[in-house]
């Protein structure tokens, strides 16, 4: 059960939603023309589901209000309250009609997810996990000088991993470097962030610092090759290693000595190496070459603080100055240093954290297992819509066990013989689609959504309510059907009840049938000449001819006013027929006869002395030539007659027969009066083989005033199509409202 209450909701100025009887037929329509109702009523209920606010955007000082009931469910709001609670629920969903910028929504990706055994076991261990990386990263923050979210990022960018990468992958990789790390004194001294902070990097970019760095190696290369003790490939670093070995294995202690390569120098103890060494180092250090250009080097790092930070590391370590050359690999044995200074061994931390993830992907595979109903919607959307990708899920198991949207690639494919293929992303495809096929992408999005409802609904998780705004595109009728399909799907599933709304009417008539729509859920909306909205029972759920009019004259006794009514709305449907199947448009032909009927013709016949009788032996050639029974008079007398008795009738439901004999009142009475201003201007007015309507206006413009002209131009751009065009689909003749054709024939009268 659904009923509404609504007074100025985004331009719904007073709309009373009648009763809706869903314990009989879980599904409903209302057929609403642009304008009307369709998308003001659909924002409302969106605003219901979200827990928000709903204004009037126009008129912002109207006082806005709403009381909506679905069973036992009440839902009221009103602007002049301001102690209103509003709260969102999850048993109202609307679809809204076509949006360019679309995501999965939070409740979807939480349902989207493995069996609750499967997801518990995988909660415990990323919770281990998780423990494991907090202590690491509290560690490196304080190793590193970093912030704890910048931290797994720059690891990743020095790494070289790839942007997609965990810390699975970070510790697969520090495991494979770090036998090669380089025991660096310089490091304990100094941190990631005063190596590599944004304004020393700049300082190493530049040329004058780079040539600098190199002119420092070349001539220390130089110098190292006439020492006694370092050269090239014995730098000091490699002698400070040697003296701990040295140290650690008892050389001196055992009575050994080193003699030096000059042949006199001879080694005793490890203060006398560590002596010479450095002894060594300070006459190098002191050397014109070295010195001059370490003061050019220290003049570079003078701009600011954390410039200034590196300038002291330099002073004090100099020998970090050969690794300045090759910042990425420096970047790289600072991480190493990091992960060898954890308060527990990287090997522990290492064993541990593979473990969970041999774990953890066990879980992956069996959550892509569970994935079926999933990858179902998606096979079901790749074979029900005629759209040129198809769509794959690219991280099942992510989207299965976190709080992961799936994400969605595109398989664009054109031609048959020399078959063309790209995968895309959502945003690089929506740009080459057409405005059909972006709706049907919308609608994939939605479908997951849709999905979710249905599972908790089958579950038993209570009633929903599902409101289908415009979904179906008017000219798109490959998709038409997929959507209906779609529908279907959830008029099927208990616990869903289901509104559609559309200003489609062929998608109308067609949802209605194939859903089996009960004729009491099925509604047209209108709106009045005050903006009062109403939503009466559509009378015409099937075909408007055969079923209204052709039943009711079929016995050729047309003995009353309804009758004549049904007769004369019955002309353009003959007319058409007479056009298509005897295909004869000669002057005297049944068409150009019954064309007498529509404009006010001399010939073949003339329209004011035509009986009503005479119209009946046009079309009872396709009643089986039943005769003329009925009480007979002028045509044009009872057609201006019974037009205005609809006129003055003030039925509140959509009777296109009332429709179709007042439009074409109004354009016969246009004519005699524009034949008669013709006439009176001494022109001749003679019939027009077509248009003739338009023929004729050209003709007496000249002689029309202002108010004239505007009345008839609005009976040009109002009739045509309730007269001539779609005879078979009437939408547009629904969709002018009935004030608006009672207003115009008053005026036209009045001419």
């Amino acid at each position: 059960m659904l009923s509404g209450h609504f007074e100025n909701c985004y331009g719904l100025k007073l709309f009373n939603l009648p009763n809706i009887n869903f314990s009989r037929c879980n599904k409903a329509m209302i057929y609403a023309p642009n304008g009307v109702m369709k998308s003001s009523l659909a924002k409302v209920f969106d605003d219901i589901s979200k827990g928000v606010e709903t204004s009037d955007r126009i008129f912002r000082d109207a006082v806005t209000s709403y009381s909506v009931t679905h069973y036992t469910s009440q839902y009221v709001f009103s602007s002049a309250n301001a102690a209103t609670t509003l709260a969102p629920t999850d048993r109202i969903y609307v679809v809204n009609t076509f949006t360019d910028s679309f995501e999965f929504t939070k409740e979807t990706v939480s349902t989207l997810l493995a069996d609750e055994t499967t997801r518990n076991q995988y909660n415990v261990l990323m919770a281990q996990f998780s423990d494991e990386i907090r202590q690491i990263e509290d560690k490196l923050r304080t190793l590193t000088g970093l912030t704890k979210p910048q931290i797994k990022g720059k690891i990743i960018a020095d790494l070289g991993l790839d942007n997609t990468s965990d810390w699975t992958d970070i510790f697969e990789k520090i495991h494979e470097l770090i036998e090669n790390r380089q025991v660096l004194d310089y490091l304990n001294d100094c941190t990631y962030s005063e190596l590599f902070n944004d304004k020393v990097l700049a300082v190493y970019s530049k040329r004058e610092f780079v040539n600098s760095i190199e002119e420092y190696i070349e001539n220390l290369n130089t110098l190292l090759e006439d020492n006694p003790i370092l050269s090239d490939g014995f730098t000091d670093r490699n002698a400070e290693t040697l003296g701990k070995e040295l140290a650690k294995h008892n050389l001196f202690n055992a009575q050994h000595t080193i003699h030096l390569k000059d042949g006199i120098t001879v080694i005793h103890s490890l203060d006398e190496w560590r002596a010479a060494v450095d002894e060594q180092l300070e006459r190098i250090y002191a050397t014109p070459q070295l010195s001059t250009v370490f003061q050019k080097l220290k003049k570079l790092l003078t701009a600011n603080d954390n410039v200034s930070r590196l300038r002291d590391i330099i002073i004090s370590h100099r020998e970090i100055i050969p690794a300045l050359r090759d910042i990425n690999a420096l970047k790289i044995q600072t991480w190493l240093d990091c992960f060898s200074k954890l308060d527990t061994p990287f090997a522990d931390y290492y064993g541990r954290i593979s473990q969970y993830t041999i774990q953890i992907r066990a879980l992956y595979e069996q959550a892509a297992a569970q994935s079926a109903r999933w990858q179902a919607v998606v096979n079901e959307f790749n074979r029900r819509f005629r759209v040129p990708f198809e769509v794959q899920i690219e991280n099942k198991a992510n989207f299965l066990l976190k709080d992961e949207a799936p994400n969605l690639s595109f398989k664009y494919t054109r031609g048959v013989t020399a078959q063309q293929s790209a995968t895309l992303k959502k945003d690089d495809l929506m740009g080459s689609l057409s405005t059909g096929e972006k709706r049907a992408l919308y609608l994939l999005y939605i479908l997951f959504d849709l999905e979710r409802i249905r599972q908790q609904a089958s579950a038993g998780g209570g009633q929903f309510l599902i409101i289908a705004d415009d979904i179906a595109d008017s000219f798109d009728y490959k998709n038409k059907y997929a959507i209906i399909e779609y529908l279907n799907d959830l008029g099927n599933t208990s616990g869903i009840d289901l509104l559609i709304l559309t200003h489609n009417f062929d998608f109308y008539r067609t949802v209605k049938l194939r859903l089996g729509v009960n004729r009491s859920n099925c509604f047209i909306a209108q709106r009045d000449e005050e903006g009062v909205t109403s939503v009466t029972e559509f009378k015409y759920q099937k075909d408007f001819f055969k079923n209204v009019v052709i039943s009711g004259i079929k016995d050729g006794n047309i003995n009353n006013d309804e009758k004549k009514k049904l007769l004369i709305s019955s002309i353009p449907f003959y007319r058409n027929l007479c056009e298509y199947s005897e295909m004869d448009t000669e002057p005297t032909s049944r068409y150009a006869k019954l064309t007498c009927f529509l404009h006010l013709k001399t010939t073949p016949l003339d329209t004011q002395s035509m009986r009503v009788s005479d119209l009946w032996n046009l079309v009872n050639h396709f009643l089986n030539g039943v005769s003329f029974s009925g009480v007979d008079e002028n045509y044009y007398s009872a057609i201006i007659r019974i037009a205005t008795l609809c006129v003055a009738d003030n039925t509140n439901e959509v009777l296109l027969d009332h429709k179709l004999v007042i439009a074409i009142a109004i354009r016969l009475l246009t004519e005699k009066f524009m034949q008669n201003i013709i006439a009176e201007n001494g022109k001749i007015c003679v019939d027009a083989s077509s248009n003739q309507t338009r023929e004729w206006y050209k003709q007496a413009e000249p002689f029309l005033t202002s108010e004239q002209k505007a009345i008839i131009e609005e009976v040009n751009l109002i009739t045509p199509e309730s007269i001539h065009l779609n005879s078979f689909m009437f939408e547009p003749l629904i969709d002018i409202s009935d004030w608006a054709l009672k207003e115009l024939f008053t005026k036209v009268k009045g001419l």
